[in-house]
């Protein structure tokens, strides 16, 4: 007949660090079918919420676009609540300025002289989560709406907002189209330049950095010497070894010039990317 280990515990409390400290712990041993009466029941090991789970508890919020920000939220990290606030920062049209901003806390102020609008977070026991300890969303002070544009981070929010707008290649979305729906859906009246800039920050999200992909060419040829032996691949570079051209001949397409008539015709197109030229 197997065995049941019943604990009992005594005492006991949880102290600063989230760690249970002076408690007692007694066990006995008792047949899988003992049954006892309601006065000499025991107590199982029951351990109190400690106070810092009782913190993670709340809904922890992981999307930057985040349309209401309240004192008590949760975020999954510091940089969620950056993003987040750049948002909220937009879509009410202010700036705010960093008072403090280290590994443990987020505080800002309104640039507005004497304001009292403050947001401040803090992470919850050292973790990455942070929690908003305080947010007083009153401005004391006049800003015109204009004021809240900065080119940096109006197009990094504004790009963020459009990702998926342009997650089909095929899809038409153009920069026209961008400044009408933040009018229409946020009230945010965007330059045509900022429009662009925002586009921009939306592809790059996407597909990277169009400079960063030239340093991928020299292991891309790599990979199609070892998989199409006998092709003809070359890459030139300038005297400081920038991107200049590269030549690419596959051998399945070589071994069949054999066949070919001696007639050759030669075409070429412009290159409308960000670095323009000839192909």
């Amino acid at each position: 007949m197997s065995k049941i280990t019943i604990m009992q515990q005594l005492n006991g409390n949880w102290d600063n660090y989230g760690r249970f400290r002076d408690f007692e712990v007694d066990a006995i041993v008792v047949d899988e079918n003992a049954s006892y009466s309601s006065s000499g029941s025991l107590k199982l090991l029951d351990i109190p919420s400690s106070p810092a789970i009782e913190e993670y508890q709340s809904e922890i919020i992981t999307k930057s676009m985040q349309t209401a920000i309240e004192e008590g939220q949760v975020y999954q990290d510091k940089q969620t609540v950056v993003a987040a606030m750049k948002h909220f920062s937009v879509m009410h049209k202010f700036q705010f300025r960093v008072k403090r901003s280290s590994h443990r806390s987020y505080g800002l102020v309104c640039i507005g002289e004497n304001c009292k609008w403050h947001f401040k977070a803090t992470s919850i026991n050292e973790s990455a989560m942070f929690k908003i300890r305080s947010f007083n969303r009153q401005h004391t002070c006049s800003l015109m709406d204009e004021t809240f544009i900065q080119r940096k981070r109006t197009a990094v929010v504004v790009g963020s907002m459009v990702i998926p707008k342009y997650y089909d290649p095929k899809t038409v979305y153009t920069l026209k189209d961008i400044q009408t729906d933040m009018l229409s859906e946020h009230e945010v009246n965007l330059s045509y330049m900022q429009a662009w800039r925002a586009k921009e920050k939306a592809l790059q999200f996407l597909r990277g950095n169009p400079a960063d992909s030239y340093s991928k060419l020299p292991k891309y040829f790599y990979i199609l010497e070892e998989t199409y032996p006998g092709s003809i691949v070359k890459l030139k570079k300038t005297v400081n070894e920038c991107f200049l051209y590269a030549f690419v001949a596959l051998c399945t397409s070589t071994s069949g010039w054999k066949y070919c008539r001696p007639v050759v015709v030669v075409d070429g197109t412009f290159l409308k990317s960000a670095y323009w030229g000839l192909c």
